[in-house]
């Protein structure tokens, strides 16, 4: 490491005598330098300055003294601006390197100073201190004290770390590192033990303790990235350190000891402080140090380790050498490093060329001192002024040359090992050539200058030099004359992978030079490392710039010539598509096929590269060759036709075509497929015109015509490409297009052009009208070529019914197919009547119960029990009249019997349950209580036996609950709350039989008789809630009621003897009864009411069993079994038939059921049956909700 001295001087007090420089420092920007000498320039302080620091603004700086003052000094004026005291003399200051913030000590206390505090707080320290350091980031303050002892402490003065040195040294400087990345975090301490050490901020210690071997007075951070440390001491010189604590050079000499020293930012120059006075600036001269060899680039970082680039991968190895880098050389997998004592070697494997793995192969442990060290396959070259010596990795010496001027410059040539070549620039302009195994330098050239860049082609025919004056000249070593010559050169390159390349940089400008072609330039700052392909690599600023040329230029220069082959050759290092196209391009047009091929293989288009086989196959096959190219023969008047159609260069196809001496109709048809593609049909048209032959025009038109509205398609004129295909015979495109854009009178028109045979056509027009809504225009369609059945789709899709019942009469195979779907609407649309008959004529009775039962289902869970209970109703009668069917068989039969039962059943629950629902629900109730008692008794009897989907037995016990109470059945209604414990139920319902039940408790616990039921038949009570259900708990006698308020009806049912058919005992009913009937009225006294809870029917006899024999039902009816467990009607003879009023009996015909037979007991009762339902009502009621509704209540039957 060299060093330059840049100034001396010796301080000198008043009275001649040195004054010893006690500290310095500069200024952030090093504009001016403060050193604490005596007392003399600055006045202000009374006794010695011993410290001085300069704030991180450089507007002011901070002086203390023995005299215990602290003095904050002006650096524009130098005048002072305050003074604060400490109780003993000052030991050291340091501003904060962020903030305007002073840390002063005393010989006892510390404390800190900003602008805005009027006082400084101290506070005391155990030990003396005796030097003290800022943090990077000013967050914390390193204390240097005089037991050994480092405290870091906070803003706050709060101690976060304490170091103890071993053995209680004297701390006599430390510093931390300024770097702000992780170097920041380390602390250099140098103690009175001769030792250097390193702490991390934890306090942890970095490495050992690094013996100096004298005693240190001061310590400063050097380099760019403050990598190294310059510490002087009593040793009386200043030597610079690693960040290891490795020496790595000597910096300064004096006569004295050193006692400070402090770096310059922004330059490589240390100020140093001596005991005797003196103050001097030293430079030091680093040199970069970097060498590149091909792909592979190696620079000197930290002054001790070498870094190795690759150029291609970026990958980077580190080597640390824990010692100076002088020299450093690379030669393919090998490297070369020149430390102080020693030469290292090293070697990365061979057989892979990206490998970045260094290992030492040789050590020379020798000092060698040279300009230049190289290294190469099995030698090392040193170079000293204008010697070159060649030893082995041995250190033995095998060759010497002795050239005539001191080298310059060098260059690796390369060669077989143990031959490889230099080159040399020497001082004095000659250019020689080196061979490891000749003895003797190749004069080569001479410039007039000394030679300050050099570099050798890749074929070694050309040599370009830059001369110290910048100017670059380029020799041709065959014929030795200058080729061309370039002024303002720095650097220059020849390309490793073309002949012809240079590039070469000047004014921040790179240059590409092809052979003798003029150079391209583009902008670029550095110096050029290496230039391969299309890309060059730079150095600048120790970066290294990874720039990507265009090659454009130079292989427009070739194809400007007509060199395609070296056109292609320079393109394969990289260029845009477009400038492959020029080559491909240029090349079919030469007819050079293998260039071209290679072109549109980079393209990677298919179509041209097809094109090309092609004109190879049809070379191979002898229709044309190159020598006919010459000629401008016929052949070859085609083939450029054909490239120029493929290029685009249509005009100039049809006139390769027009010159050629074919045959003129294959020559129109070539062109005329020509003008088709590139969509120009009325040049087609007049071509086609021209041709004479008329059925060749005919097809010609029609092919053009489809062509043409291709494209009319493809530029979104839809509906003129439709017509287009209409004229040319392509109806299914015309379909198609008219479909998608819904062009009715296009698709009547195709169907109108089209014959009975063109199936296919005419059901794609069909199927596009239908898609449109014209059903009547595609059932034409359909018609035309008789498909039946896709007519028949298309009146039910468009619901014509009429259309498909009038084409169903002439074809009844098609019965089925029409008449379901035409139920299935009649039953969406609620016309249920005409879907039953419907579902009856396709032959789907069940198909029609599921429909109705959906409904019904659906209509019961949406809580529309009306509805559900007539649709219900509804299937009992579809179950009814399939029952009449002659061919179901007798468990169909069966099945069907209990299927009506079911739904009778449901439709009668729905129907009573309706106004259960509507009284829980609706504000205001539309019965009296005594009806709807009725209904939720009648309700009861049904749910006992089995539940039925959606009725709530909850809601249908609260109510016949709450009305019971009201109408006076307290134990009814005591059973009813009991059981409602049991149910689950809305809160609102269950707080009010909560309550309900406790009221009830004390109210009377028996039923009112007024409400109790008697059978007419055997005249016995029943219970309210009864077990068997709807029945009489005695004789079994079904009760029958008004399904209006749900009142019994006083009729008792009867059968005639088995052997009598309807239409019989019709008319024995129908007879006059005797006369004794009337008589027989007479003596039944009317009912008389004994007291309030009870009636009793009493039959008076004038005559002894008189008049009961007179009464042949009566006496029937008294005679009866009433008390067996099964119930059987009243069997009734001719006899008694005959004497009963035909008024008096209600008979239920329902076919196919058996009829059944009803005698009223009290006659004055009018009773109506609904002819549909077959219903019982009072007749009152049954009037008045006719008139009020215009219909049966139950079966919705309309009346007249």
């Amino acid at each position: 490491m060299d060093t330059a001295q840049v100034w001396s001087f010796k301080v000198k007090g008043k009275d001649g005598v040195a004054n010893c420089i006690w500290d310095l420092c500069y200024s952030p920007d090093g504009s001016q330098l403060i050193v604490a000498s005596g007392n003399l320039n600055l006045k202000g302080h009374k006794d010695t300055v011993y410290c001085v620091a300069y704030a991180h603004d450089s507007s002011i700086f901070a002086s203390g003294s023995s005299d215990k003052c602290v003095i904050i000094w002006k650096s524009s004026t130098l005048e002072g601006l305050l003074k604060y005291v400490h109780n003993e003399s000052i030991q050291c200051l340091e501003f904060n390197p962020v903030a305007v913030l002073l840390a002063s000590t005393g010989s006892t206390d510390f404390g800190f100073w900003t602008m805005d505090q009027k006082s400084v707080v101290k506070t005391k320290i155990s030990a003396r201190p005796t030097c003290c350091s800022w943090k990077s980031d000013g967050q914390l303050l390193a204390i240097g004290l005089y037991n050994g002892v480092i405290s870091i402490r906070n803003k706050e003065t709060e101690e976060v770390v304490k170091i103890e040195r071993p053995g209680n040294p004297v701390i006599w400087h430390l510093k931390w590192n300024p770097s702000k990345n992780d170097h920041g975090e380390i602390l250099a301490v140098v103690d009175w033990n001769q030792k250097l050490s390193f702490y991390q901020l934890c306090g942890r210690q970095t490495g050992k303790d690094y013996i100096l071997g004298y005693d240190p007075c001061n310590i400063t951070w050097f380099g760019n990235k403050y990598e190294s440390l310059a510490i002087c001491g009593s040793n009386k010189m200043c030597q610079l350190y690693n960040n290891e604590g490795v020496r790595l050079a000597c910096i300064n000499k004096q006569q004295s000891w050193i006692w400070c020293c402090c770096t310059r930012n922004g330059y490589n120059q240390i100020v140093v402080g001596c005991q005797d006075g003196t103050l001097e600036t030293v430079q030091l001269i680093l040199d970069p140090v970097y060498t590149f060899y091909k792909d592979r680039y190696a620079y000197r970082e930290s002054l001790t380790d070498v870094v190795v680039q690759h150029l291609i991968t970026e990958q980077k190895a580190r080597i640390k050498c824990r010692d100076y880098v002088k020299k450093i050389s690379l030669f393919k997998n090998l490297l070369a490093i020149q430390l102080s004592e020693k030469i290292l070697i090293y070697e990365s494997s061979s057989d892979d060329m990206k490998d970045m793995h260094y290992r030492i192969c040789a050590k020379l442990l020798q000092q060698i001192h040279c300009h230049y060290l190289l290294i190469i396959t099995n030698h090392l070259i040193i170079c000293q002024n204008n010697c070159l010596s060649c030893i082995n990795f041995k250190g033995i010496k095998e060759r010497e040359w002795i050239v005539d001027s001191p080298v310059n410059c060098f260059r690796i040539i390369g060669g077989l090992p143990n031959k490889e070549g230099l080159l040399l620039g020497l001082k004095d302009g000659q250019v020689v050539q080196i061979i490891l195994d000749n003895t003797f330098p190749i004069y080569l050239t001479k410039v007039m200058n000394e030679v300050y860049s050099m570099d050798m082609s890749r074929n070694r025919d050309k040599l370009a030099i830059v001369d110290n004056n910048k100017t670059m000249s380029v020799y041709s070593l065959e014929k030795q004359e200058i080729l061309f010559q370039e002024p303002n050169v720095f650097s220059i390159s020849w390309s490793t992978t073309n002949n012809e390349l240079l590039a070469y940089t000047g004014n921040d400008l790179l240059f590409i030079k092809n052979g003798q072609f003029p150079s391209h330039r583009q902008y670029n700052k550095g110096q050029i490392l290496n230039f391969t392909g299309s890309i060059i690599y730079c150095l600048n600023e120790n970066n290294i710039n990874h720039i990507e040329i265009s090659l454009s230029p130079a292989v427009y220069h070739y194809l400007g010539t007509g060199q395609l082959n070296e056109a292609y050759q320079l393109a394969c290092y990289g260029l845009t598509d477009q400038d492959w196209k020029v080559i491909g391009r240029m090349a079919l047009n030469k007819l050079n096929l293998k260039v071209a091929k290679c072109a549109y293989i980079q393209l990677e288009d298919i179509l041209m590269l097809t094109f090309i086989q092609q004109l190879e196959e049809r070379s191979k096959r002898g229709e044309w060759n190159n020598k006919e190219l010459l000629n401008n023969s016929s052949n070859i008047s085609i083939i450029l036709g054909d490239i120029s159609a493929y290029l685009g260069n249509f005009n100039e196809a049809v006139m390769y075509y027009t010159k050629s001496n074919l045959n003129s109709n294959k020559i129109n048809h070539k062109i005329i497929d020509m003008y088709t593609d590139l969509r120009r049909f009325n040049e087609a048209h007049e071509m086609i015109k021209s041709n004479n032959n008329n059925n060749d025009n005919i097809n010609e038109h029609k092919l053009l015509l489809s062509k043409n509205a291709d494209w009319a398609k493809s530029t979104n004129e839809h509906r003129t490409a439709a017509k287009m295909y209409i004229d040319a015979g392509e109806y299914m495109k015309a379909i198609e297009l008219s479909d998608l854009h819904g062009w009715t009178d296009i698709l009547l028109d195709i169907s109108r052009r089209l014959d009975k045979t063109d199936h296919e056509y005419l059901e794609c027009c069909a199927r596009s009208l239908t898609r449109l809504g014209e059903y009547a225009f595609a059932a034409d369609c359909y018609a035309k070529y008789g498909d039946i059945e896709n007519q028949l789709n298309l009146y039910i899709e468009s619901y014509n019914w009429e259309e498909a019942f009038s084409l169903v009469e002439k074809h009844h195979d098609y019965t089925r197919k029409v008449y379901l779907p035409y139920a299935n609407w009649l039953a969406e649309n609620d016309k249920f009547e005409e879907a039953q008959t419907a579902f009856i004529k396709a032959g789907l009775q069940n198909e029609a119960i599921s429909v109705l039962e959906q409904l019904a289902t659906c209509a019961a869970k949406e809580s529309r029990f009306d509805d559900a209970g007539f649709y219900y109703w509804k299937l009992s009668v579809l179950c009814l009249n399939m029952l009449n069917n002659e061919t179901i068989t007798k468990t169909g039969y069966q099945e069907l019997l209990d299927r009506y039962d079911n739904f009778q059943k449901k439709a009668d629950v729905y129907y009573v349950y309706n106004n259960i629902h509507h009284f829980l629900h609706e504000p205001f109730a539309s019965h009296m209580p005594e009806t709807y008692f009725n209904m939720a008794r009648y309700l009861i009897h049904i749910l006992q036996f089995g539940d039925i989907p959606e009725v709530s037995k909850a809601a249908v016990l609260y109510t016949l609950a709450k009305h019971g109470r009201a109408l006076g059945a307290y134990k009814l209604t005591k059973q009813i709350y009991d059981r409602l414990q049991t149910l689950h139920m809305s809160s609102k319902m269950r707080d009010e039989v909560d309550l309900c039940s406790i009221t009830l408790n004390s109210g009377p616990m028996i039923d009112s008789e007024e409400i109790s039921t008697m059978c007419y038949r055997c005249s016995a009570t029943n219970p309210l809630l009864n077990s068997l259900g709807n029945r009489c708990i005695n004789c079994k006698e079904p009760f029958l009621y008004s399904f209006i308020n749900l009142e019994q009806l006083p009729i008792v049912e009867f059968i005639p003897e088995d052997n009598l058919s309807y239409e019989e005992v019709r008319s024995y009913l129908q007879k006059e009864p005797p006369s004794y009937k009337n008589s027989m009225d007479e003596d039944i006294n009317n009912v008389e009411l004994n007291n309030d809870f009870s009636q009793t029917l009493k039959i008076s006899h004038k005559q002894e069993n008189g008049s009961l024999d007179e009464d042949p039902f009566m006496a029937k009816l008294l005679n009866s079994d009433l008390i067996s467990e099964s119930y059987s009607p009243v069997q009734l003879d001719i006899a008694t038939l005959e004497a009963i009023s035909f008024n008096e009996v209600i008979i239920v015909n329902n076919p196919p059921l058996k009829p059944r037979y009803y005698k009223s007991v009290l006659p004055d009762v009018s009773i109506t049956q609904c002819t549909v339902c077959h219903k019982l009502f009072y007749t009152d009621d049954y009037e008045l909700v006719s008139l009020q509704q215009g219909r049966c209540p139950y079966c919705h039957t309309m009346k007249e």
